[in-house]
């Protein structure tokens, strides 16, 4: 939940900054940059999970032990991008591809 509410954040952001800049002229207007910086600034799970599971201590049990669900979580996150990044590369393609037929 932490990862999605990042995404829509931060793709909110890179939007803003790119209509402030400059527009179509700014760097985030490229697809390739956006994307990039979208997905990038989203994944802080696994940073934050574990400074928080240190500050913990020991008051839910071993450090070590409570850092593998954290793990966990970002790897599922690492799968979810990946099919994000599959879905936009072929949306991409069908949009270029249509984009060749009309002209």
């Amino acid at each position: 939940l932490l990862h999605l509410i990042l995404l829509a954040f931060n793709a909110f952001s890179v939007w803003s900054l790119s209509v402030i800049s400059g527009d179509c002229q700014s760097v985030f207007a490229k697809k390739e940059n956006t994307n990039a910086v979208v997905l990038v600034a989203s994944q802080k799970t696994l940073p934050v999970l574990v400074a928080v599971v240190e500050q913990l201590g020991c008051a839910f049990g071993e450090s070590g032990l409570l850092v593998l669900p954290c793990v966990a979580a970002h790897l599922t996150q690492i799968i979810m991008d990946s099919f994000l990044v599959n879905f936009w590369l072929r949306r991409d393609k069908d949009l270029s591809s249509n984009n060749a037929k009309v002209a």
